[in-house]
Formats: C-alpha cells, sequence, structure tokens
C-alpha cells in the first residue's frame, strides 16, 4: 500500500508534488505521509528572480500558492503585461511577447470549467492570469506556507542524498544521507534540479540615474547573449538583472563562487564578472544598459546552466524524476510552469492508478508528458541559440530583423500553452487484466540503485536491467540530488 512518499528537494517542483499529492491522494489514502528532505540547512535564497507565465499562476493558484503569495504585499512580485523585446545595439523595440491577452486581462483556460479541489465545475466567468516577476525566495516561502496547512507534509533540512537502495521482499526504497542517516518509502521523487550560464544580480531602481526603458520586463538583444531586466516587486523598488552569455565550461568553474572559498578569490571573481557585463554591454544604445553594465559596485553571481538530455529514463521500479531533475532544458521563463505541470499531472496519474503497480504509472505519466516536454526542450535549444550564441555584426542584424516574424510565427502556439490547465489533461483509464501479477525476485535482498553520481542498478541478483543501462537519468551533483 502506497503510505509513506519521500520526495528529494525543496524546490518549486518538489514543493508543487507534495501540495498536489496531498490534494489528490489524501482522500485515498488516510494516513498518507510525504516527507520533503533539502540538502540546505535553510530555505536557499539563490536563484534570483523567477517569470511566471499565465499557467503558472493558475497551477499555483489551484495548489493554493497564490493567496500565500498575496500575503507578502509588495515583495509578492512585479506584474508583468509582456516581455517588452530591445536591441541593446541601437535601443530600438524590436517587439513584445504578450501577456494581457486580447481583452487586456490575461488568459483563462481553454475549457468549459474549471477545478475547484479537483472538482469539475461549471464557469461562465473564469479567472484569467497575466504573468509575473517574483524572488525565488518569496515563492518558496509561499508554497511553504501553503504546506504548513496541510496536515500531512513534513519538511526535513540538511539532508543531501548520498544513495537509494530497493529493499526487497519489504517492497521499500531506502534513502541514504551523507550523515549516515536514512529514510523509507514507498515512493521516491526526485524533484532536485540541475541548477540554471547566467550572470545575475538585483539593484534599487532609484540607485540609477537614468530611466528604466522598460514597464515592466525587458529582454535585450546583443551580438554578445542577451540582457535580461525586470522589475521584482509591485511598487517597482527593486530590479532584477541577469546576462546570459555562451562560454567554455573552464570559465564557468573558475568563476562560480564555492562556500569555502576566501574572500581575496571572491572579490577577483567580482572584478572579472563584472569587466565581462562592461565589455559587453557598455557601449548599449540604451542608457539604462549602459549605465548597468559601467558600474563597479554590482555584485554578479555566476549560475551555470545545465541540460539532461533528451531520451532518458525517467523511472525505475520506486523511484521518478520531476521537473528539472528529468528535463532540464535552457530558459525561456517557462521552467516553473513544467515544473508545477509535472506535479499535478504524475498526482492525477498516480491517484487513477492508485491499485495498479507502480510502474505503470509511471508509464502513463511518461506518455503523457515526454511528447511535450521534447518539443519545449527542441523550442529552447532553438530560442536559446538565437538569441544568445555570439553573432558577427551583420548575423545580428539579421537576429533583430528576424524577432518580430517569430513573434507572430510563435504567437498560437504560445497562447495555446497560457490557456492549457494541467487538470484537464486526459488521464487514460486503467484498463482491466486476469492473473497475477508477477512477484518479486527472491534471490537478493537489496539493490542499490543509485550513489552520489548515478542512479544505476547493480548487475547482480537477477535484475533484468544491464549493467550498463541507467535506470534513470545521471545528474551532477551541483544540487545535491543524484538520480
Amino acid at each position: 500500500m502506497l503510505r509513506d512518499i519521500l520526495i528529494i528537494g525543496s524546490g518549486i517542483t518538489g514543493l508543487s508534488a507534495a501540495l498536489s499529492l496531498s490534494h489528490h491522494l489524501s482522500p485515498l489514502i488516510p494516513d498518507l505521509r510525504i516527507t520533503i528532505f533539502e540538502r540546505h540547512f535553510v530555505p536557499s535564497t539563490s536563484g534570483g528572480a523567477i517569470g511566471l507565465s499565465p499557467v503558472a499562476f493558475r497551477h499555483l493558484d489551484y495548489l493554493g500558492v497564490l493567496d500565500e503569495l498575496v500575503r507578502f504585499g509588495a515583495e509578492a512580485g512585479a506584474d508583468v503585461d509582456a516581455i517588452e523585446i530591445f536591441s541593446a545595439r541601437t535601443g530600438k523595440s524590436l517587439g513584445q511577447v504578450d501577456y494581457k491577452g486580447k481583452h487586456g486581462t490575461g488568459f483563462s483556460a481553454d475549457n468549459k470549467c474549471h477545478r475547484v479541489c479537483g472538482e469539475a465545475v461549471q464557469n461562465q466567468e473564469q479567472k484569467t492570469y497575466k504573468g509575473g516577476r517574483v524572488m525565488r525566495i518569496t515563492l518558496t516561502l509561499a508554497m511553504l506556507a501553503a504546506i504548513e496547512k496541510r496536515g500531512n507534509i513534513k519538511i526535513v533540512f540538511g539532508k543531501a542524498l548520498s544513495k537509494a537502495t530497493l529493499l526487497d521482499p519489504d517492497n521499500k526504497i531506502e534513502v541514504l544521507f551523507k550523515d549516515h542517516s536514512s529514510a523509507t518509502g514507498d515512493l521516491l521523487l526526485g524533484c532536485d534540479g540541475v541548477h540554471s550560464v547566467t550572470l545575475q544580480s538585483t539593484i534599487k531602481t532609484d540607485s540609477l540615474k537614468t530611466s528604466p526603458h522598460f514597464r515592466g520586463t525587458s529582454l535585450n538583444f546583443s551580438k554578445s547573449g542577451s540582457f535580461l531586466m525586470t522589475f521584482c516587486n509591485k511598487h517597482h523598488e527593486d530590479i532584477f538583472l541577469s546576462v546570459m552569455l555562451e562560454c567554455c565550461e573552464e570559465a564557468v568553474e573558475g568563476h562560480t563562487v564555492n562556500d569555502d572559498d576566501d574572500e581575496p578569490k571572491r572579490s577577483m571573481i567580482r572584478d572579472s564578472l563584472r569587466r565581462e557585463v562592461s565589455l559587453r554591454y557598455s557601449h548599449s544604445s540604451v542608457p539604462c544598459i549602459k549605465e548597468v553594465a559601467s558600474q563597479s559596485d554590482i555584485d554578479w553571481m555566476l549560475y551555470p546552466i545545465y541540460q539532461v538530455p533528451l531520451g532518458g529514463k525517467w523511472s525505475n521500479e520506486k523511484a521518478i524524476l520531476l521537473g528539472d531533475a528529468a528535463h532540464a532544458m535552457l530558459p525561456r521563463d517557462e521552467s516553473a510552469a513544467y515544473a508545477v505541470d509535472d506535479a499535478i499531472v504524475f498526482s492525477r496519474v498516480l491517484a487513477r492508478y492508485i491499485d495498479h503497480p507502480l510502474p505503470k504509472a509511471f508509464e502513463v505519466y511518461d506518455s503523457i508528458r515526454r511528447p511535450k516536454v521534447t518539443h519545449a526542450f527542441q523550442e529552447s535549444s532553438k530560442l536559446w541559440k538565437r538569441r544568445n550564441k555570439e553573432a558577427g555584426v551583420f548575423e545580428s542584424w539579421i537576429r533583430e530583423r528576424l524577432v518580430p516574424l517569430q513573434i507572430r510565427q510563435t504567437e498560437s502556439s504560445r497562447q495555446a500553452a497560457f490557456k492549457s490547465d494541467a487538470n484537464q489533461v486526459e488521464i487514460p483509464p486503467p484498463r482491466e487484466t486476469l492473473g497475477i501479477i508477477s512477484g518479486k525476485n527472491m534471490s537478493t535482498s537489496s539493490s542499490v540503485i543509485s550513489d552520489t553520481s548515478s542512479f544505476r542498478p547493480t548487475s547482480k541478483g537477477g535484475s533484468s536491467t544491464s549493467s550498463g543501462e541507467p535506470v534513470a537519468i545521471g545528474l551532477v551533483d551541483v544540487s545535491g540530488l543524484a538520480i
């Protein structure tokens, strides 16, 4: 019986999964227990401001997070009606990605009903949602507040995963942590995704001598990458800055600040990053960009961006990867939406297949999510190359000229995505089967399936999987989880 669910990672995916699983499974499993294990000792403040699309807001509202976010007042984030796109070279507007919709009120779900606590309800005036930008720590705290109202979710901090082991014949999964403690459950969710190369910082709006050239969020293209400038609170008091660029792996390693680095090294890295931003943007025709790039007192931080290659396996008998842990892709302000999508769809599948073996639920979930994720991954890669790949003057000019056309070509698919609702995704019904599901292999008492660098099966004990085939995608220990 599925009762104890273990979740690795308290990022957006892990917290969304806990909320959604609690909502969908509690009516079916009265004694359900969900435990989230986070490698940090306190909620992490890293990550800067996160973009929320209309569909991300819709799903966070469904999980009860928006009500908690509103309680933060001005710190609840900045409303974004559109992402304004500019040329950093000329300062001219190249177009915008609209979040308002044709009526100016945002986007509603593309269906004739909405859901209240999972129940479909006819609704003539559906809620609409625009976009937004909120500091990651604020969103995390709002999600933690929503979790606190659930009676069956617990969070344990300071738990870095070492390995996971399948226990047989107990039909359980055991996770071992680097502090030598352990936990046992019926299901393990790997949600400790790879971390998103960007240079990030936050500045006070009133510290600028020049006025911002944007209303809410701007994406500024150049031949050396792109520069995101966006307000991140209600009263536009703070501006979040993010410079996206391509660089070699050696440069990333040499410019990443580690916890044990001394102050001289930290200072050297900060100075080097300031020079990099200045070199790329201090000659911009946009006064605001030019001023920011020329400032010597902004502390930039380097955040490497990683991709998880397509085609990997997301699950084994008792464990499954969700969010970036399964399909980290290059950023395009959709990562939060895909994380919450994963959580809601998986929870609904698991509830529908509650009387079936976990691998069957995993299989159904994979068949639903993988095509959409694959398409998003491919589109993100194309978009990243168009925006951030180093280019000559002529190629950069051509790229700028093509932006309006590309916005028009993708408008219909983008708006369809904004109207999507994970609660309306069709879940195929279980098929009735006869006979007995195969029993356990009693030739071994346990099978190690993970260590700190990969999540692979052992070849002993009659495993049906060869020793070279990964049970799930390997995840570099950038974020603490290796699954």
